[in-house]
């Protein structure tokens, strides 16, 4: 289920806060800063290299009798699944939603000011939720 524009502005708005408010923290959730950093997104392009890869390896495996090249094919086969597999984890080439940056506005359109709370906007955005209804 994806999020409303209204429900991505308001996440983003908090990822915001919480970087600026916490630049260690940032740091410590950043995408480049370690090797499971990545967003672990699972991506078709990555399921069908790990299909293709299996069929190599079980198509190595199941000619190995009538040449020793298809061990290789499945030796191959086995990398191309393990390649997919790490990069699956790592996220391929996707950019994390922190890296976003969206300047944030008050009610009127007009950018909010430096010393807004965070509490107080999540407060307004709450009832302006339940004060349309």
């Amino acid at each position: 289920m994806s999020l409303s524009e209204h429900e991505q502005r308001a996440l983003r708005e908090i990822e915001e806060s919480l970087l600026a408010n916490d630049p260690n923290f940032g740091a410590s959730v950043s995408e480049d800063s370690s090797f499971g950093g990545g967003t672990g997104a699972i991506t078709l392009r990555g399921v069908a290299l790990v299909v293709v890869g299996l069929c190599m390896m079980v198509g190595g495996i199941a000619l190995a009798q009538q040449s020793l090249w298809f061990i290789a094919l499945s030796i191959l086969g086995f990398l191309v699944m393990f390649g997919a597999g790490v990069w699956m984890l790592r996220g391929g080439s996707t950019t994390s939603p922190a890296s976003v940056s969206v300047p944030s506005r008050g009610r009127e359109g007009q950018p909010k000011k430096s010393g807004s709370n965070v509490g107080n906007r999540l407060e307004d955005n709450f009832r302006r939720r339940f004060e349309g209804r």
